[in-house]
């Protein structure tokens, strides 16, 4: 090595050594999401809360529709009182169509609370306990950190309270009817039903990452959920935009039944805020310091 070119080969170790240390670029906003996704379907799938999640969901919505469809007429053979409640159960349509759209109907309302009360930690917890921080000074970029929450947790109510649940009802359906729910419009309807849990699940996200403690998390998003129940009775209009009928907006897609104006707007507009926060969301968690 001679004299001259030693300061140049010193030179290139220092940018060298300096580009090291430099935050890693390379997946850019998906940088480390393969390790954090396994983590997070790990948390799913690879403890006993997959257990947990298959029988209590199990229990809330086939239990429920199992009774309606096989219990209440077992009691009306024997209780003659109960008859006509037997028979108005679901509402005077058939029961292999009322079974479905109690499906809908309590999987939407049920399923909505348990996806809120699965995602409330998510950010929060790590945020507090200072494990986003610990995580975050690995080459892993912050969007991966909220878009493995956000793919995990759906990944988790979609096969628990979404997918089991409905096989599981197509079954009950066809033992105690002998009729076979057409499958393609059923998908279509459970996709409505997954929509509307994407909805608040993504509304979860962005809290957590809004906010620092539960409180303001639980209260906003329970304040969209019942204000949504509340406000459709007082201002029908507000249909246009949040998800307030949308276990009705998933029956009619099954029945094949065309669409209102105002159901075709909510699905878009749900569909659309999800998106937006998702992206404020990510925009946001940029710039908090950890």
């Amino acid at each position: 090595m001679t004299v001259q070119t030693q300061p140049n080969e010193i030179h290139d170790l220092r940018q060298t050594v300096r580009q090291g240390l430099l935050p890693a670029r390379v997946g850019g906003w998906l940088a480390g999401s393969g390790n954090m996704i396994g983590k997070e379907l790990g948390e799913w799938f690879g403890t006993r809360r997959w257990l947990s999640q298959l029988l209590i969901w199990l229990t809330i919505i086939n239990g429920f529709l199992g009774f309606l469809l096989f219990g209440l007429p077992a009691l009306a053979t024997i209780m003659p009182d109960i008859q006509q409640a037997q028979e108005n159960i679901f509402s005077g349509l058939p029961p292999e169509i009322g079974a479905v759209m109690m499906f809908f109907s309590i999987t939407v309302m049920t399923g909505t609370m348990g996806a809120i009360v699965l995602a409330q930690d998510e950010v929060i917890q790590e945020k507090q306990s200072g494990t986003a921080a610990w995580i975050l000074s690995k080459p892993a970029a912050r969007s991966a950190f909220i878009l493995t929450k956000l793919l995990s947790n759906t990944i988790g109510v979609l096969v628990f309270i979404v997918v089991i649940p409905g096989l599981v009802t197509v079954v009950e359906v066809f033992l105690a009817t002998r009729q076979v729910v057409p499958l393609v419009p059923f998908l279509a309807g459970t996709g409505v039903v997954l929509l509307t849990l994407f909805f608040y699940l993504s509304l979860v996200i962005l809290l957590g990452v809004l906010f620092d403690s539960r409180r303001p998390v639980l209260g906003g998003v329970l304040g969209v959920l019942f204000g949504c129940s509340i406000m459709k009775s007082l201002i029908p209009q507000i249909g246009y935009i949040l998800p307030t009928s949308m276990e009705g907006v998933a029956l009619s897609v099954f029945l094949g039944i065309p669409l209102p104006t105002m159901l075709v707007s909510q699905v878009i507009s749900t569909a659309i805020l999800s998106i937006v926060f998702v992206v404020v969301a990510l925009w946001r968690f940029k710039r908090i310091e950890m």
